[in-house]
């Protein structure tokens, strides 16, 4: 029992059969079309045509804790948790999401635990696009982009749409497909809270013109700091008036899980988008084999 089959003196063949050699791996042919950081827009492309897609616009001011709620989503994966009901199958920047994550760990005895760095404003024209690939229960698979983009963009366009340095904050809202509002309660409670109300209304004010019928979740940040009871009333207004059907939440590091529980929010609100309309061609022209249009020319 064990021996090769080419001890066996019975076996045909065997003495004449030699194994083929094992072709190693060269450099080209093991390559892969990402490498563990955030993707860029030119990235996109070998991404999209695998799954549906869904893109999660993150706006707010700097400071106001978006990169902090993505960490915390990026975290409970970790922990086995789910988001949107979905479980965690992949991710093609995974050396990002660590170097987010590694500002939270205690990994280090001389280096306490504290928050990730400020998104910096020189970090090139586009945003960088965080990704998770999930699997919901029904076996549905989505691959969902989180733009992570400085603060100071979204100022800038919500102050003149069409500056130069807000090129940036333009892709962010044109294309989409869940816009996500970050308020930020701690300044919006503190000795700047008028600064920061007006900021906060110009962003939701201009977001209104560009909505375009899509989902849309403002998110309070911080909240375990409360605004005066004028400025939450009058954004809850301004939300109302520019970004009808919005969905909110509130998000504290003091309740880890709702930093989770927000991307799980927005997530769900883009799982099943409509698709496009179908396209309608009208027959034109005297040419019979012109006048077939398939299922949509009826």
């Amino acid at each position: 029992m064990g021996e090769l089959r080419s001890s066996c003196p019975y076996a045909k063949g065997s003495a004449e059969k030699t194994e083929a050699p094992v072709q190693g791996t060269d450099d080209e042919s093991g390559r892969v079309c990402w490498n563990g950081q955030t993707l860029g827009l030119d990235d996109l492309g070998n991404l999209t045509p695998r799954a549906r897609s869904i893109t999660l616009g993150v706006l707010g001011d700097h400071d106001a804790g978006k990169t902090t709620m993505l960490v915390g989503a990026y975290l409970a994966l970790l922990r086995g948790e789910r988001l949107a009901a979905a479980r965690f199958a992949g991710s093609r920047t995974l050396g990002a999401w660590e170097a987010l994550a590694s500002w939270s760990r205690f990994s280090d005895a001389t280096q306490r635990a504290s928050f990730p760095p400020h998104t910096s404003i020189g970090a090139g024209r586009g945003p960088g696009l965080l990704h998770l690939a999930l699997r919901g229960g029904d076996d549905t698979f989505r691959d969902v982009l989180v733009t992570d983009a400085p603060g100071e963009w979204f100022a800038r366009w919500a102050i003149t749409e069409g500056a130069a340095q807000a090129e940036g904050a333009r892709w962010v809202v044109d294309h989409a497909d869940v816009l996500v509002v970050v308020l930020d309660s701690k300044r919006l409670s503190g000795n700047e809270r008028g600064a920061a109300r007006g900021a906060a209304r110009s962003l939701i004010e201009r977001l209104g013109d560009h909505l375009r019928g899509r989902p849309a979740l403002v998110v309070w940040t911080k909240a375990d700091h409360q605004p005066p009871d004028g400025i939450r009333r009058q954004l809850n207004e301004s939300v109302a008036r520019h970004l009808p059907g919005a969905s909110w939440a509130e998000t504290t590091t003091k309740h880890p899980q709702t930093l989770a529980a927000a991307i799980s929010t927005a997530i769900t609100l883009g799982w099943d988008a409509p698709h496009a309309a179908a396209p309608t061609l009208a027959a034109s022209g005297e040419d019979p084999f012109l006048f077939y249009r398939g299922a949509y020319g009826r």
